[in-house]
C-alpha cells in the first residue's frame, strides 16, 4: 500500500508478477543488506488482511525470498490470531496475541507450537 487515502481498509488487487517484478525488488535489497524486520500494514492484499497474509508474509517473504527476521503488524493491524500465517509479533492496539490466547490457540490446536516458537526465534 503506497498510499494513504482508505490504508486502512483498501485492498490491493495486484498478480503475483507484479508483485515480484515492481513491489518485492525493495524487499531483496533489504533482505540482501541483513534488514531484521518488516512491518505489516493495515491493507488487504487479494482480499486478506496484510498481517494474515499466509502467501506474502510466510510463502513469499520468508520462504521465497529467505527473510529471516522477525514481521511485526502495523499497531491496531491485526483482526485475528495472526501466528499461523507468519506474524511474529503483534504491536499494541488489537490484542489477539495475548499470552493468554496463544496458549489457549496451542491447546485448541489452532495454533502449531512450531510457529510460536519460530516467532521467538526471529
Amino acid at each position: 500500500n503506497n498510499q494513504e487515502t482508505d490504508r486502512e481498509s483498501v485492498d490491493e488487487e495486484v498478480d503475483e508478477r507484479t508483485q515480484f517484478e515492481l513491489y518485492y525488488p525493495p524487499f531483496e535489497g533489504a533482505i540482501a543488506a541483513g534488514v531484521g524486520s518488516v512491518m505489516c500494514s493495515y491493507n488487504k492484499i487479494r482480499g486478506k488482511w496484510s498481517c494474515e497474509n499466509e502467501a506474502t508474509l510466510l510463502r513469499d517473504l520468508k520462504e521465497r525470498l529467505g527473510f529471516q527476521g522477525w514481521v511485526m503488524s502495523d499497531w491496531g493491524a491485526t483482526h485475528s490470531l495472526s501466528v499461523n500465517a507468519g506474524l511474529d509479533q503483534e504491536m499494541p492496539g488489537s490484542g489477539h496475541l495475548s499470552n493468554e490466547a496463544l496458549v489457549q490457540a496451542v491447546i485448541k490446536g489452532t495454533i502449531n507450537e512450531s510457529r510460536i516458537d519460530d516467532g521467538a526465534r526471529r
